[in-house]
């Protein structure tokens, strides 16, 4: 058996944890390279789910799981994986991760921890769903993507090498070639549509021609053209992404060069074209920046004082574990050195590929945002160019922590690229596993972990890496069982889209798909299963030659419209490689008005890469003649079939035809592996067992006992599928019929055979297989180390390995080791020949061959045996074990192992400790036993008396049931030991163990007192604290327990002091089992009241009442409340802001309250308005301090300031009520807004209308629609300004100061407004726009007179109307104001030509239609 150790460590760990495994668990592990069931089964890796006991070092290492309320720092991380390593017999044999699946639990208790090992390759897990745009390291490769940049990199052969972060020079990493994205390129020498329709503003689909001589502009738009980047340099960004690396910045992923090289053409040719959406990229390229690029820049420079909840890299960080309440605040400090328009910096959450928030800058300043679980990076980007970042810093704050990225921690001084073609904004969207994946399918790869790389090869170089290993000792040849190996009927090879235009019509054509192949050996299989479909996660194209050295892409559908689907990988070549002159085309670099564009430019380009899906056109080109279909496909460059190397020609045709040949079968059969083989072979290596070989499809192995189900195939000598043709090898043409005198010979004859080399294989001297060789019979050397006989008809006999070696031997770990006897353990690995013996070295000695005689056990097989060595050991003592046979060859050993016997046993060590739970009634007694004396404890005890003389003059006392262990036990002594208060004890420790009956005794005694009988506690009381008029502490303190513990407690209270439990007392109890102050809380008492109360406290033995009481006497209690106040208007107190503090007896602020001005509770607050609420005030009015009703207040109020001389005066012309003093003490008050129609009061707080108003405009006129009459002026009009209050400054303020209005106010206090201007739509006069009035007003005569001078006699009384400002000859009068200066108006001023005084002193003659003459002053 072997011994099966798993090792493990959590993330924080330092060293390895051993689990505890069950006896009889049994662990398997199963390996495969390439399933034969599977074929695209690409990665290797096994996992293995079993069961754990729930011991105390599992218990301790999963942190009890099953108890799910721990806190965060104790509790076991079950989402994570832990490193965990396998080791047998403490030889290292796999290394992986440990995941836990669950805990079962019996009867409420942990029982079983249900776990599942994982291989160390595991690029799922790394990669999770991480995509090619999260791989940071691409950003290197960004490129200016304007009409040169993108005409240079189509042009130039060489491109421009990038030296990345990693030290690599990366050689043409990026390239322009001919696929369109938008356009379908043509070439004709007709003359076409022009590429753009400026009267349509439509793109022409016509306009695509590249001929240079076509008259209308045409051709690709440089837009059409986008950049594709090297697949190598994808692995490399996979490899060096800190999307890719762990929390230590470390690589996680390593390729081998062994296929992912710059010199395997087939792979290092390839590329993908940067295309995520479909169309041309008009728009959203803008410029943007990726931290840390700079030397030396990291995230995780900083100190990270989150280490629970965040994980800081290079260019990105992650915050984990916070709960769905809790988040971290993110702010951000950019500051710059140039910067023109906007700047935005894009906080991303890669792990959902979305942006969480963009902070914008027009300047430096902080931002800052609030953000939960994620994975984050920062993007900056710019509107204009030019832009430098000087530097910037963020900090994460939360969970009473704040971490700082500072600026010397990251980038700095860095400039955000303008016209930038940011590779990760626009490689396809692909899940880097599935590009993996696809890769590893394309080119039947195979990746297994060595030495902490990843060594990536095709099938066909792994296999041949492998070597033979001769495992006919080890196997069960008694059962086997041989099955065929045919697992479908067919499999079909082929790209998940061909939609693009030309490979859809090729489909549509042929009902095949463009570059797909099926395997199903020319149709003439019959098997029942379906067929298999490999399936590559990529678009294959089908391109077009036009004419001489021009060949293009079309990213089109059917319709010529734009198109994207799956990533386009494809094989650059460029016009100087093609064996052809390459014509010239045109590319359009500006089109007026398209694309912000001015002018009309194009370019003739007559060098350029086209796009193939061959390495290379022409026979002399490396890769040729390779190409990227599973088919043979007619070259779309030049309509030949010379491009065979497909990818199933080259990369599965030598496994899939193997799989479907006639006499392939898959061989079931048991073996028994040692240690030695599971750590040295691969599966790769072929076995030998007989005279067959096989290739591995599969190993399940039993760990303990190494026995493995092996599932094999053929070995590779095997033949086609057709069974015609034949197999070469060497032999050699010497021989002897000694095997090991020829197996000296060299090989250097050439023979043929069909089928599997073995016993009864013929060999032939030619390819036809018609000339057997001829042999002698006796043995000659074969390939691999073997040899074998072979007669005169070429027939092989006797195949077997050459007899060189000694047998291979493992010392396993000796067993049962006591002071006196021990097994040891050995196996015979390999017989390599016959054995002749085997056994044990066994001594005292280093040196193996010093400790003879040897010890010879029985039998001469394979496998594992034991010794039992029972007499002649020795206790203390080191011994070497070496196991080993022999067999023709010599003698085998194994490695030697060492240990070391226990000591004879002596009787145990014991001491006395000190006693615990001392009481009147007993004790108990405690001891340690720190030696079993070298074997097993079977009892222990204490001698214990009041004799201190001698232990054996005391009574012993057994421990039951008998310890079995060292360590700490004890004796409860009590009433059945006869224990008495207040009395001396003494006692000695024992033990005894199986070797001797004799106790080892303690050396000295422990001295134990009882304690006396126990009496009522001590309790007394003590003063009060935090009194209040509604509450108080009372504090008593028990001073002594007197012997028995507390067992409750209390407080006897209330306002009755003649005794504690007197009428009007009660007893509140106090939980507490121990001395000290105890403290009680009384709440809902009375103010202004005397209370008294009492300790209490009660043991065993009784309870004690203090002997005191203390009094407590609540205050009164007022509550302070800080209000508004204001003695004269409720308004007021709703606005001001100056404040009072009133104090209540009422702990809360309602109606019915009395509020006092002093602390003291005795002076009443006055009448008046209080504003404690927003928005709400209380009114006290009777002289008794008691609150009123809550009210809202009002706060939409507003004032006219108005004309001073209103009523007095009767304005009846606007310009003169303009032209007077506006009031500061006259005011109406009003609600906001004041519209005509409003009702204006004499106080603020519109409780009495204003009743002196002198307008009657309805009723002065006959107009019949009244709504007309507030438009002109009345007998009644005054001037005002709106006034509004201001509650920072406290003061009335005129609202709108530049608009003076004009109003009319009735004797119930309504109001209409009065335009000043009517004619020209002024409602008011504005002094920053100023007008002239509409309208004006006299006085004149009530009658006429005959001449001037009576005239001028006159008192004018009588009120007219005209249309000006200024008076004068020709000026019309009217009698009403509302048809003054109306041509059609019927109310003139009807003067019969008689002389009339005007109110200015001056007199004039008027018509009967009221036109002034002879206007002059009196």
């Amino acid at each position: 058996m072997n011994n099966i150790e798993l090792y493990v460590k959590g993330s924080s760990d330092t060293n390895y944890t051993r689990l505890d495994l069950f006896k009889d668990e049994t662990i398997s592990l199963t390996q495969t390279i390439q399933d034969v069931k599977d074929p695209a089964k690409i990665f290797t890796n096994f996992s293995k789910s079993f069961s754990l006991p729930a011991s105390k070092t599992n218990n301790k290492f999963f942190k009890h799981y099953h108890n799910f309320i721990q806190s965060q720092d104790y509790s076991y991380d079950a989402r994570k994986k832990s490193i965990a390593k396998i080791e047998l017999n403490s030889l290292p044999f796999e290394k992986g991760k440990l995941r836990l699946e669950g805990v079962d639990l019996k009867n409420g208790r942990p029982d079983t921890y249900r776990v599942t090992f994982f291989g160390e390759l595991d690029l799922k897990e790394v990669l999770g769903d991480k995509k090619l745009q999260d791989l940071d390291f691409l950003d290197q490769f960004d490129r200016l993507y304007t009409s040169t940049a993108v005409q240079s990199a189509l042009e130039s052969s060489t491109g421009t090498d990038v030296t990345g972060s990693d030290g690599e020079t990366y050689s043409i990493p990026t390239l322009v070639s001919l696929i369109s994205n938008s356009m379908r390129g043509f070439y004709s020498t007709s003359t076409t549509p022009k590429y753009y329709e400026s009267t349509t503003d439509e793109i022409n689909k016509q306009g695509g021609n590249l001929n240079t001589s076509n008259g209308p502009l045409s051709g690709y738009y440089w837009k059409d053209l986008v950049y594709s980047i090297r697949l190598y340099v994808i692995i490399k960004a996979i490899e060096n992404s800190s999307a890719t690396k762990d929390n230590n910045n470390n690589k996680q992923i390593v390729f081998s060069n062994d296929f992912f090289n710059t010199t395997n053409t087939s792979f290092y040719n390839l590329y993908m074209l940067c295309q995520r959406n479909a169309g041309k990229l008009l728009e959203g390229l803008g410029s943007s920046y990726t931290p840390n690029k700079q030397s030396g820049k990291a995230y995780d420079n900083a100190i990270n004082n989150h280490t629970n909840n965040l994980l800081l890299q290079q260019s990105d960080w992650d915050i984990y574990g916070l709960t769905s309440t809790q988040q971290f605040q993110f702010a951000i400090t950019v500051n710059f050195t140039s910067i023109t328009g906007f700047v935005y910096v894009d906080l991303r959450d890669t792990s959902s590929n979305t942006v969480v928030t963009t902070f914008t800058y027009t300047a430096g300043g902080q931002r800052s945002f609030a953000i939960g679980n994620g994975e984050y990076e920062l993007r900056f980007r710019a509107e204009n160019s030019g832009v430098v970042v000087q530097d910037f810093s963020f900090q994460l704050i939360g969970l009473n922590q704040i971490t700082s990225i500072t600026t010397g921690n990251v980038d700095a001084g860095f400039t955000i690229p303008s016209e930038a073609f940011i590779i990760r904004n626009n490689i396809p969207d692909i899940k880097i596993i599935d590009f993996l994946t696809g890769l590893f399918k394309m080119f039947n790869l195979t990746a297994y972990r060595k030495d902490g790389k990843i060594y990536v090869d095709t099938l066909d170089s792994y296999y041949n890496s492998g070597t033979l290993r001769d495992i006919t000792d080890l196997t069960d040849s008694t059962s086997k069982t041989v099955d065929k190996a045919l697992p479908y009927r067919e499999i079909a090879f082929k790209y998940e889209d061909t939609d693009n235009i030309l490979a859809k019509q090729y489909k549509e054509q042929f009902q095949r798909e463009w570059g797909s192949a099926a395997y199903n050996d020319d149709g003439s299989l019959d098997s029942n299963n379906t067929t298999y479909e490999i399936v590559l996660p990529f678009q294959h194209m089908m391109f077009e030659k036009l004419t001489t050295g021009l060949q293009v892409g079309h990213l089109l559908d059917d319709k010529q419209d734009p198109y994207l689907g799956k990533p386009l990988i494809y094989y650059p070549i460029h016009s100087t490689a093609t064996g052809e002159t390459a014509t010239a085309i045109n590319l359009i670099t500006e089109i007026n008005g398209y694309d912000s564009g001015t002018s009309p430019n194009e370019e003739s380009v007559t060098a350029y890469w086209i796009p193939s899906n061959t390495p290379a056109i022409i026979s002399t080109g490396a890769g040729y003649p390779e190409s990227i279909h599973f088919n043979l496909e007619i070259s779309e460059w030049n309509q030949s079939s010379d491009y065979t190397d497909t990818l199933f020609e080259k990369y599965y045709k030598s496994y899939i035809t193997n799989v479907f040949r006639f006499n392939e079968r898959i061989t079931k059969i048991k073996s028994k592996l040692p240690i030695s083989f599971l750590q040295q072979y691969t599966l790769a290596d072929e076995l030998q067992i007989g005279d067959l070989t096989y290739r591995i499809n599969s190993i399940t192995t039993n760990l303990q006992t190494g026995e493995s189900s092996l599932e094999l195939l053929n070995g590779k000598e095997a033949v086609v599928s057709s069974g015609v043709g034949y197999v070469s090898i060497q032999i050699s043409s010497s021989n002897s019929s000694t095997a090991s005198t020829a197996c000296g010979y060299s090989l250097n004859t050439t023979v043929y055979y069909t089928g599997l080399l073995g016993n009864t294989t013929q060999l032939f001297t030619n390819e036809g297989l018609t000339t057997s060789y001829t042999g002698s019979g006796n043995f000659h050397a074969f390939p691999g180390s073997n040899y074998a006989t072979i007669d005169t008809n070429g027939y092989v006999s006797n195949y077997q390995p050459c007899p060189t070696q000694a047998p291979t031997m493992t010392t396993s770990t000796a067993s049962n080791i006591t002071y006196q006897s021990f097994t040891a353990n050995g196996s015979l690995d390999v017989a390599n020949g016959t054995v002749i013996e085997k056994g044990f070295y066994i001594g005292t000695d280093p040196t193996y061959t010093n400790n003879t005689p040897k010890v010879v056990v029985s039998g001469t097989s394979t496998g594992s045996y034991s010794y039992n060595k029972t007499s002649g050991v020795s206790g203390n003592t080191i011994y070497y074990v070496t196991a080993y046979a022999v067999n023709g060859n010599g003698e085998g050993v194994g490695t030697t192992v060492s240990f070391t016997t226990p000591s004879t046993p002596v009787p145990p060590t014991v001491n006395a400790l000190t006693e615990q739970n001392v009481s009147y009634t007993g004790f108990t007694a405690r001891l340690e036993i720190t030696s079993d004396g070298g074997d097993t404890i079977n009892g222990a005890g204490f001698y214990m008396g009041t004799n201190n003389v001698a232990a054996t003059n005391n009574p012993h006392y057994n421990i039951t049931p008998a310890p079995t262990s060292t360590g700490i036990k004890t004796y409860d002594f009590g009433n059945s030991e006869g224990i008495l208060a207040n009395t001396t004890y003494y006692y000695w420790a024992t033990a005894t163990n199986q070797y001797s009956s004799t106790k080892g005794v303690s050396s000295s005694y422990e001295t134990v007192v009882t304690n006396a009988a126990p009496s009522a506690p001590s309790v007394q009381t003590q003063t009060e604290s935090s009194v209040t008029s509604t509450s108080f502490t009372g504090n008593i303190n028990i001073t002594n327990d007197n012997g028995a513990s507390i067992t409750s407690a209390g407080i006897w209270m209330g306002t009755n002091s003649s005794a504690y439990n007197a009428a009007g007392n009660t007893f509140y109890s106090i939980s507490t089992t121990s001395t000290g102050v105890k403290s009680l809380n009384f709440t809902s008492l009375s103010g202004n009241t005397n209370y008294y109360y009492w300790g209490s406290a009660t043991n065993s033995a009784g309870t004690t009442i203090s002997s005191t009481y203390e009094t407590v006497t609540t205050p009164v209690q007022t509550y302070p409340y800080i209000v508004y106040y204001n003695n004269t208007s409720a308004y007021y107190a709703c606005v001001v802001s100056s404040t009072s503090t009133y104090y209540s007896t009422s702990s809360s602020w309602a109606a019915g309250i009395t509020l006092y001005t002093d602390s003291g509770a005795t002076t009443l607050a006055p009448n008046g308005w209080y504003r404690y609420n927003p928005n709400t005030y209380n009114e006290i009015s009777g002289g008794n301090g008691l609150l009123g009703a809550q009210q809202n207040c009002n706060l939409d109020v507003q004032r006219l300031r108005i004309t001073t001389a209103y009523p007095s005066t009767n304005f009846y012309d606007i310009t003169t009520a303009f032209n007077s003093t506006l009031s500061t003490t006259k005011f109406l008050w009003t609600t906001i807004p004041v519209t005509g129609g409003s009702r204006v009061y004499t106080d603020e707080n519109l409780t009495t209308p204003v009743s002196y108003g002198l307008g009657t405009y309805k009723t002065l006129h006959t107009y019949p629609q009244d709504y007309k009459y507030q438009l002109y002026p009345d007998q009644a009009i005054f001037a005002a300004k709106i006034q509004r209050y201001n509650t920072s400054t406290q003061q009335w303020y005129d609202y709108q100061s530049q608009y003076t209005q004009f109003w009319q106010l009735d004797s119930s206090g309504y109001i209409e407004r009065v335009y000043w201007n009517f004619g020209n739509g002024d409602i008011y006069y504005d002094s920053v726009n100023p007008s002239t009035a509409g309208l004006s007003g006299i006085k004149i005569s009530s009658s006429g007179s005959s001449d001037a001078a009576t005239a001028c006699s006159t008192t004018p009384s009588t009120i007219v109307y005209y249309d000006e400002t200024t008076l004068g000859n020709s000026t019309v009068l009217y009698t009403d104001s509302r048809d003054a200066g109306a041509s059609t108006a019927n109310n003139k001023f009807n003067g019969g030509g008689n002389w009339y005084k005007f109110e200015n002193n001056y007199r004039a003659q008027i018509s009967s239609t009221g036109v002034i003459s002879n206007y002059a002053s009196c």
